[in-house]
C-alpha cells in the first residue's frame, strides 16, 4: 500500500500497489515451485536405505559394504568414470529402483542379490562381467516396473529361488527346481512372469548352445514351467539383453530359436527384448531366413573379397554375418525391412526444476495483472481506461516475478542444505512412531517433510525480501522521516507477504504434490488462489491495516524513550 492510502481502522477498497504486485508475483512462484514433484534422488537413497540388512557379528568388510544400500546408491548416483550416457542411465536406473522400494513395487529382502547388484554398479568397473550383469538385471528391473502395471497386493522379486518364501510380493512359490528367474512378476490380468536377463545375444546364445546336449537345462526348466500355465493361472517366459550392439549372430541359429520357442512357448508373443526392440520367436527365426538367403546371393563374392585380406586363413560363413548383420539394426538394414517392434527406453523420473527467470516473469506479470484487475473489479473501477493502470502493473508484477525467480535458484540449494535434513529426519521419526506407518512409507514421509519445509522456508525468505524491499520504496519518504506510519506500513507489508507466500507453497503442494492426479497446472493455480487470497483477506478484514497500526504504535512508544 502507499503511504497516501494507509487509512486508521478497515480498508473496504484497498488500490492496487506495487507492494500488491510483489505479493502476487512472489506467491505466483510459490506456487509454480511447490507443485514441482518430490525429489527422485532424494527419494531413492531413502528406498535403498530401506533395501539395507543388518549384517551378522564378525561379518568381514565386504559384506558391510554390501549390506550398506543407501551408500552405495549414493556411490552409483555420484560415479564420474563412465561415460556420460552411461553414467546418466546408471542414474536412471538406481532412481527408478530406490523409488519403487519406498512405492512398494519390489521387495529387497527376499534375498541378497539386489544389494549386492547395487554394489556391483557403484563399485566395478565398467565393462567388467560383474558390473554387465548387474546393468543388465537392475535395468530390465526398472523397465518392468516403469511400465508394467503389477497385481494389486503383489511386489516384484528379484532373483528368487525356487521354493523360497517371497516376502512381501505375494506371488506363488516357484515349483520348478532351479528355475532361472532373474525377474518374477505378476501383471494386473493376472498372468505370473519370470525373465531371465543377459547383457547381451552373444551371451544369451553361448547359454544356449551349452544347453544343447543337456538332458535338463535352463531353458528345459523354464518350458516346463511355462507348460504348467492354466487359464484360470496363466504364465509367461521371457529373456532380455541389455546390449543391442553386443554379436547377435549366433542367436538366430535355428538350433537356438528352436530352444527359445521351447521355453517361451508361444512363438509369436514378443517376449524377447534385445536393446529398444521386442521380437517374437517366428521373427527370429523369419530374421535367420532372410539373412541366410542373402548372404547366399552374396557369399561367393564376399569369400573372395575376404581371402584376399586375410591371406593364409580359413574361411567361416560366420564371417559374413558379423561383418554384415552383428546387431539387429544392421541386419535389418541388411534386409531392407523391420521385425519386431520398439520398446520405450527408460528415462530419467520427473526432476524437481525451479522456475526461470523468463518463467518467473510471465508468472508474476500475470498474476499482478490478474490481482489488479480484480481489485479494480471490487472497486468498481474496471474498464478501457484503466489498461494503462493494469499494464503498469503487470509490467511490475514480471520484473518482480523475474526477481522472485532468480532469488529462488539461489536460495533454495542454501535452504535445503541448512534445514532439508533435519526436516527429513523429523517426518520421518513422525511417521514411524506416531502414525505407525511401513519404513516405506516413513521414508516417502520424510522425503515429502523435507521438500515441504525447504519450498516454505526458501519461496517465504524471497517473498518477504521482495515484499520488504518493495514496501520499503513505496514509503521511502516516511521512512528517511522515521515515521511511524511508513515503518507500520512496511511491516504490515511485509508480514501479508509472507503469509501469502505460505499459503501458496502449502496449498500449491497438497494440490499438487499430494494429490498428483490433479496435476502441477491445478496445484499451482490453486496456489496462487490461496496466496493472494490470503492477502486479499488480509486488506479487506482490515488484518493488514491492524497490524501496520500496531507496528506503528510500537515505533511512537519507542520514540518516546528518547
Amino acid at each position: 500500500m502507499r503511504p497516501e492510502d494507509f487509512r486508521v481502522g478497515v480498508n473496504l477498497s484497498p488500490r492496487p500497489s506495487a507492494a500488491d504486485d510483489a505479493t502476487a508475483a512472489a506467491s505466483a512462484q510459490a506456487a509454480a515451485i511447490a507443485t514441482q514433484p518430490l525429489n527422485p534422488t532424494a527419494r531413492a537413497v531413502e528406498g535403498f536405505r530401506i533395501a539395507a540388512s543388518t549384517t551378522p557379528p564378525g561379518a568381514g568388510p565386504g559384506a558391510q559394504a554390501v549390506a550398506d544400500a543407501a551408500a552405495n546408491a549414493r556411490t552409483a548416483l555420484a560415479r564420474t568414470d563412465l561415460p556420460p550416457q552411461q553414467a546418466q542411465h546408471l542414474r536412471n536406473v538406481v532412481e527408478h529402483l530406490g523409488n519403487a522400494v519406498i512405492d512398494g513395487k519390489i521387495d529387497p529382502h527376499i534375498n541378497n542379490q539386489f544389494r549386492e547388484h547395487l554394489y556391483d554398479l557403484a563399485t566395478q568397473p565398467a565393462g567388467s562381467d560383474r558390473f554387465n550383469g548387474a546393468m543388465a538385471q537392475m535395468t530390465r528391473a526398472a523397465e518392468v516396473l516403469d511400465r508394467v502395471e503389477l497385481a494389486r497386493g503383489t511386489q516384484l522379486a528379484y532373483d528368487p529361488a525356487a521354493g523360497q518364501a517371497l516376502g512381501n510380493s505375494k506371488l506363488p512359490l516357484l515349483d520348478i527346481p532351479d528355475i532361472d528367474a532373474d525377474l518374477y512378476f505378476q501383471t494386473r490380468d493376472g498372468t505370473v512372469h519370470i525373465e531371465s536377463t543377459k547383457y547381451g545375444a552373444n551371451t544369451l546364445a553361448d547359454t544356449l548352445a551349452k544347453e544343447g546336449s543337456k538332458t535338463t537345462s535352463q531353458t528345459s526348466r523354464q518350458a516346463e514351467w511355462q507348460a504348467r500355465s492354466t487359464p484360470d493361472a496363466p504364465r509367461a517366459t521371457g529373456f532380455y539383453m541389455f546390449d543391442k550392439q553386443a554379436d547377435f549372430t549366433a542367436l538366430l541359429d535355428p538350433r537356438n530359436t528352436a530352444r527359445l520357442e521351447k521355453a517361451i512357448g508361444d512363438a509369436d508373443a514378443r517376449r524377447v527384448v534385445i536393446g529398444d526392440r521386442a521380437y517374437s520367436v517366428n521373427e527370429l527365426k523369419q530374421m535367420g531366413t532372410d539373412a541366410v538367403a542373402k548372404a547366399k546371393t552374396e557369399m561367393p563374392a564376399f569369400r573372395a573379397e575376404w581371402e584376399a585380406r586375410n591371406p593364409g586363413q580359413t574361411f567361416a560363413p560366420r564371417s559374413y554375418y558379423q561383418e554384415h548383420m552383428s546387431t539387429p539394426e544392421r541386419t535389418m538394414a541388411a534386409l531392407g525391412r523391420q521385425y519386431g517392434e520398439p520398446v520405450p527406453t527408460l528415462q530419467r523420473l520427473p526432476q524437481p526444476e525451479l522456475p526461470n527467470m523468463r518463467q518467473g516473469a510471465a508468472l508474476g506479470g500475470a498474476a499482478a495483472g490478474v490481482v489488479t484487475m480484480i481489485t479494480l473489479a471490487r472497486n468498481g473501477e474496471l474498464s478501457f481506461s484503466k489498461a494503462g493502470e493494469i499494464a503498469s502493473h503487470t509490467a511490475s508484477g514480471a520484473l518482480l516475478g523475474a526477481a522472485a525467480a532468480q532469488g529462488e535458484r539461489w536460495v533454495a540449494p542454501v535452504v535445503d542444505r541448512a534445514v532439508g535434513p533435519a526436516a527429513q529426519r523429523a517426518g520421518t521419526s513422525v511417521a514411524t512412531r506416531v502414525a505407525g506407518s511401513t519404513a516405506a512409507e516413513a521414508a516417502s514421509v520424510g522425503v515429502a517433510t523435507r521438500t515441504l519445509a525447504t519450498r516454505v522456508a526458501g519461496s517465504t525468505a524471497v517473498g518477504v525480501v521482495i515484499s520488504a524491499g518493495v514496501s520499503a520504496y513505496e514509503n521511502r519518504q516516511g521512512l528517511a522521516r522515521g515515521d511511524s506510519k511508513a515503518i507500520g506500513n512496511v511491516a504490515a507489508d511485509t508480514t501479508v507477504g509472507a503469509a501469502s507466500v505460505a499459503a501458496s507453497v502449502a496449498a500449491g503442494a497438497a494440490i499438487g504434490s499430494v494429490v498428483p492426479v490433479a496435476g502441477t497446472a491445478v496445484g499451482a493455480v490453486v496456489g496462487l488462489a490461496v496466496g493472494v487470497g490470503v492477502a486479499y483477506g488480509a486488506h479487506i478484514s482490515g488484518a493488514r491495516d491492524a497490524i501496520a497500526n500496531t507496528v506503528s504504535g510500537w515505533a511512537d512508544s519507542v520514540k518516546g524513550w528518547f
